[in-house]
């Protein structure tokens, strides 16, 4: 009894380690995005059909178009105006989008910024997500705070933490978006990818498709479901990987210490990623100092 008792223990921690194992991402393109000027993207939606991206130096939102060579173009769709709101900027972090029109996350602000036929609000209105979701442990390291949003539904919000501790608060407002009705946090810091000695887990994409979300964990290199449980706690779930895809010396950069993608979108047929390469020049020529982005066939 007590082999036989082994022998199950060890093939159900066998099959319990093989669900947990990515699925490597084969079929993919990756492509340069072209600017006019150099931009750091951070963040990734689609808004019928059109994938759009924001910056964490400039104050606007680009769309993103590909061009007769297969290469994205970066066009400033919408120029996001400061000075009504008394903020020399933005920080722009995350975007999403709410029955047409654009939420997007200011990291230095600890809160999202509503885009309405131009005009700019803050949401909420006054206050915002930051104290409860310090207390609750999260928000403990500077320039490491709100990287990601996706829209849920009835006016709820799925916001994350990038790191050190990474985390999600799913946040309710009220049909105007001006106040929160409801805030839980979560430090969710544990995770059963492997990470190289000097990184810390990270949240650097959210993106809502057919009911469910897809998260980025950019020091991984993957992509996972982001499952909530019955306790209301989110676990990872279902996970692909791109790593193999970024350390191809024909697309590799330099700088390599840390990863790269800080912005998701899922269709019924692709995953689209948008790296952020902080202007830092690619492996094998150092005059491109082009942001990529990765179109992979989901499998």
């Amino acid at each position: 009894m007590i082999k036989c008792g082994i022998v199950l223990c060890l093939l159900f921690s066998q099959l319990s380690c093989a669900g947990k194992e990515s699925i490597r991402l084969t079929d993919y393109e990756v492509k340069p995005i072209n600017t006019t000027y150099p931009i750091e993207p951070s963040g990734l939606t689609s808004l019928d059909g059109q994938l759009y991206t924001v910056c964490d130096d400039a104050n606007a939102i680009f769309r993103l178009q590909p061009d007769a060579d297969g290469e994205w173009q970066a066009e400033v769709a919408i120029n996001l105006d400061t000075n009504p709101l008394s903020a020399s900027s933005f920080d722009l972090e995350g975007i999403t989008v709410v029955e047409g029109q654009f939420f997007v996350v200011s990291e230095v602000h600890h809160k999202m910024l509503r885009v309405s036929e131009g005009h700019l609000s803050w949401v909420p209105e006054h206050n915002g997500v930051y104290q409860s979701a310090y207390k609750a442990g999260l928000f403990q390291l500077h320039n490491a705070g709100l990287e990601a949003v996706a829209y849920l539904g009835d006016q709820r919000f799925l916001l994350s933490v990038e790191r050190q501790p990474r985390g999600v608060i799913e946040v309710t407002f009220d049909a105007q978006f001006e106040q929160i009705i409801s805030q839980t946090n979560q430090v969710f810091n544990d995770t059963a990818h492997q990470l190289d000695s000097h990184r810390h887990p990270d949240l650097t994409g959210l993106y809502v498709y057919d009911g469910v979300i897809y998260a980025l964990h950019r020091n991984a290199y993957v992509i996972h479901e982001l499952i909530k449980g019955a306790d209301g706690l989110y676990h990872e779930g279902k996970t692909w990987s791109y790593e193999h895809i970024v350390k191809d010396p024909q697309y590799a950069y330099q700088d390599m210490q840390y990863g790269h993608a800080e912005g998701l979108v899922v269709d019924a047929d692709y995953f689209y990623l948008v790296l952020d390469n902080n202007n830092d020049p690619r492996l094998k020529n150092p005059n491109d100092r082009r942001p990529l982005l990765i179109k992979a066939r989901r499998q």
